[in-house]
């Protein structure tokens, strides 16, 4: 790296006393983590002439794969955001006891969950693809493969952890349940796209 500044500003405002960012932001960064070491890796494989039947493919998922690093850098801002916006709701309700009060804690708290809903999805996509540029990518990258698909499994989990917790504050009983068989989904799916790109790492080396 040429210049650590970014990063070391990233992980002081993390360790911070400050709640916000949190997990979820930290989620988010670890899925556009993912997607740039795998854009890295397509790139790398596209220099290369012995893999020139399958160039087109891998621009087509370096597109992909910078378009859900752009999302995930956008989200990781959007879970702060939406942190704090619930933080103000909730505070607001302790000292105003009122139907407009209430209103505004759940907008906030749809926004808590919808957040890091977007953020498993799109770390899920990215470990679909994974599993394709493990099995063309070049054999020298394949560690950096293996961490990208680490990286965007640990950002599932982490989301869903936070759409988890954030769905005790909803009374809705219906969007609950329907929320919480899509966390189950997105694990589900995320597990298998894991596994797949690492089984496939494991064939190729």
């Amino acid at each position: 790296m040429k210049d650590l500044r970014g990063l070391s500003e990233f992980c002081a405002e993390l360790s911070s006393e400050e709640p916000a960012p949190g997990g979820g932001t930290a989620s988010a960064a670890a899925g556009a983590m993912a997607a740039s070491l795998l854009a890295m890796v397509c790139r790398i494989t596209h220099k290369s002439k012995k893999h020139e039947e399958h160039w087109q493919e891998l621009e087509m998922m370096t597109d992909s794969l910078l378009t859900l690093r752009d999302a995930l850098v956008q989200l990781a801002m959007e879970d702060a955001r939406a942190y704090d916006a619930l933080a103000e709701a909730m505070r607001r309700r302790k000292v105003e006891d009122s139907a407009d009060a209430d209103d505004a804690v759940r907008a906030a708290l749809g926004g808590a969950i919808e957040v890091p809903q977007k953020t498993a999805r799109a770390c899920a996509r990215i470990l679909e693809i994974s599993s394709r540029v493990a099995e063309i990518g070049v054999r020298s990258a394949h560690s950096d493969v293996a961490v990208a698909i680490h990286l965007a499994e640990a950002g599932v989990k982490g989301a869903l952890e936070n759409v988890t917790i954030n769905l005790e504050g909803s009374d809705d009983l219906e969007y609950v349940e329907e929320t919480r068989n899509d966390v189950k989904d997105q694990s589900s799916r995320a597990s298998r796209a894991a596994k797949e790109g690492l089984d496939r790492l494991s064939v190729s080396s």
